[in-house]
C-alpha cells in the first residue's frame, strides 16, 4: 500500500524554492503555502502534527522567531527553518539559535532536505500511532472496568447468596441437632438413673453419626438396665439420620421383647438397618451401618454382646491392683451388607466386683490425630482408662478431656466421640423404684 502524502505547511519561503521542493519530493510530501502568520494558525488549528517549514520572506530573523511561538499555537507542531548556509555557522555558536529546530541549509541540498523531512514525517506518524494506541488503551481500561465493576457486583451477589444460603443450612442443621438431643438421654435422666457415670459426647460436626441409648426392664422381682453406645457410618447430617433409625429400632426391639439377651437384639437390629435402608435389595448399592457396643446389666451381672467394638472393664483385684479386661465385640458390623443367615452375635456374660469401671466407646476418640499425623490410639485409651478407674466419674472426664486436648493441640477433629464410663453398681435408688414395665430414657423423659 502507498505512503499517504505528509502535509507541509510553508510560509516565508520563495516561489521558486518551494516549486523546487514540490519537484524533489512530490508526492512523499505536499507544500501547501500559507500567507501569513494567522492563516497559519487557522491551518494549525486543524491538523493533528503539522509540519511546519518556515523561510525568512520577512526578514533575517523572522523565520526563527515564528517558530519559537510555533509551540503555543500547536503544542505537537514541528518546526523546520529554512536558512542560508551562511548564517548556520554562526547561528551554532550562538546560544539562542537553531537548538529547539532543525533546519535546512540553503542553497538546497536534496539529500539533507530529504533527511530532515523524512525524520519530521516519522515523528509525526509516530505519535498519530501514540494516540492511537492510548485511545485503544483508553477503551479497553473503560471495558475492563466495567468489566471489573460487573465481575465484582455479581461477586458480591454470589457471596451474598452464599451467605443465606449457609445461614439456612446451619438453621437447619442446629434444628436437627435439638431433635437428636431431645431423642438420645439426657445428663439429668441419667444422673437420675445411674449412681456414678460420666459421659464424653462430642460431635464432629454439630450432629453426630455417635449415639448412646438406655433402658430399663422391670417387674416384681428383676430390674434390668440396658445400655448402648453406637458409632454409625459417617458423621454429620448422615451420620445423624443412620444414629436416630437405629435409637428407634432399639426401641422398637426391647418393647416388644424386653427380657432379651442382647445377641439377639443385635440380630434384629442388624435386620432393621437392612429394611429400613433396604439394603436387601440388589438394585441398590448402600452399604451404611453402625459398629455397636451392647450391654444387659443385672445387678452385678453383665451380659455384652458387640458388632467390631469392644467393652472395657477395670476392676480391682484381692491385692488392690487396678486391671484392665477387653472383651472383644464379633467382627461383623449392623447393616452394611446382605442379610446373614444363621449368623449370631455372641453374648458374653461376666460377673463383675462393686466399684468396677464399665466403658463403651466408639473409635473416634482412639483415631483422634495430632499435628504430626499421630494417632491416639486404642492401647493409649486402654493405658489411661487404666490409670483413672480409680478416681471419681467426673475426675476421669476432666482427666480424659484434658489429655485428649494436650495431645491434639490444634488439630482439627477427626470424627465423632463419645466414651460412656459407668462404676458399678449400677442403678439408683429412683430407678429401682419404678413400677414394672419397660421403660425408655429419651431426652428427659422415661417413657
Amino acid at each position: 500500500m502507498p505512503q499517504a502524502s505528509v502535509i507541509v505547511f510553508v510560509i516565508g519561503a520563495p516561489e521558486r524554492l518551494l516549486n523546487a521542493l514540490e519537484q524533489a519530493f512530490s508526492p512523499r510530501f505536499q507544500f501547501v503555502k500559507v500567507a501569513d502568520e494567522a492563516a497559519l494558525r487557522d491551518r494549525l488549528s486543524q491538523a493533528a502534527d503539522p509540519i511546519v517549514l518556515c523561510g525568512n520572506g520577512a526578514g533575517q530573523a523572522a523565520g526563527e522567531a515564528l517558530l519559537e511561538r510555533l509551540p503555543e499555537w500547536h503544542k505537537a507542531a514541528q518546526g523546520i527553518l529554512l536558512i542560508e548556509g551562511n548564517r548556520v555557522v554562526s547561528a551554532i555558536g550562538t546560544p539562542d539559535a537553531l537548538r529547539d529546530f532543525r533546519y535546512i541549509s540553503l542553497p538546497l541540498d536534496l539529500f539533507a532536505a530529504r533527511q530532515v523531512l523524512e525524520a519530521a514525517a516519522e515523528i509525526a506518524a509516530l505519535r498519530q500511532e501514540n494516540r492511537s494506541l492510548i485511545s485503544d488503551l483508553e477503551r479497553y481500561l473503560v471495558t475492563l472496568r466495567s468489566a471489573s465493576e460487573d465481575r465484582v457486583k455479581q461477586i458480591a451477589q454470589e457471596r451474598d447468596e452464599y451467605r443465606r444460603q449457609h445461614i439456612r443450612m446451619l438453621d437447619s442443621i442446629r434444628n436437627a441437632e435439638r431433635i437428636q438431643r431431645a431423642i438420645l438421654p439426657s445428663e439429668a435422666k441419667l444422673d437420675a438413673i445411674i449412681t456414678q457415670y460420666f459421659l464424653i459426647y462430642k460431635p464432629r460436626d454439630i450432629v453426630s453419626g455417635d449415639f448412646y441409648w438406655t433402658h430399663i426392664v422391670k417387674d416384681e422381682t428383676r430390674t434390668v438396665f440396658y445400655v448402648a453406645v453406637a458409632d454409625c457410618t459417617g458423621h454429620g447430617v448422615p451420620g445423624a439420620f443412620l444414629s436416630m433409625v437405629g435409637t428407634t429400632l432399639l426401641n422398637q426391639i426391647v418393647a416388644q421383647n424386653p427380657w432379651q439377651a442382647p445377641g439377639a437384639i443385635l440380630e434384629q437390629l442388624h435386620d432393621g438397618v437392612l429394611n429400613s435402608l433396604r439394603q436387601t435389595s440388589r438394585r441398590l448399592d448402600i452399604d451404611d451401618g453402625m459398629e455397636i457396643c451392647l450391654c444387659r446389666l443385672e445387678g452385678m451381672k453383665i451380659i455384652f454382646a458387640g458388632a467390631r467394638r469392644p467393652l472395657y472393664i477395670v476392676s480391682q483385684s484381692d491385692e488392690r491392683w487396678w486391671a484392665l479386661e477387653e472383651i472383644k465385640g464379633d467382627k461383623r458390623a449392623i447393616g452394611g451388607g446382605r442379610k446373614r443367615e444363621g449368623w449370631r452375635y455372641a453374648n458374653h456374660e461376666i460377673e463383675i466386683p462393686r466399684g468396677a469401671m464399665l466403658y463403651l466407646t466408639t473409635d473416634g476418640f482412639a483415631d483422634q490425630a495430632n499435628p504430626a499425623s499421630e494417632r491416639y490410639g486404642a492401647r493409649r485409651l486402654r493405658e489411661k482408662l487404666l490409670e483413672i478407674a480409680p478416681m471419681t466419674c467426673l475426675g476421669q472426664r476432666f482427666a480424659l478431656e484434658k489429655d485428649l486436648s494436650q495431645f491434639q493441640q490444634n488439630e482439627p477433629q477427626r470424627d465423632d466421640m463419645t466414651i460412656f464410663g459407668i462404676r458399678a453398681p449400677i442403678l439408683s435408688a429412683a430407678a429401682l423404684q419404678l413400677p414394672s414395665g419397660s421403660f425408655s430414657v429419651t431426652g428427659n423423659l422415661i417413657l
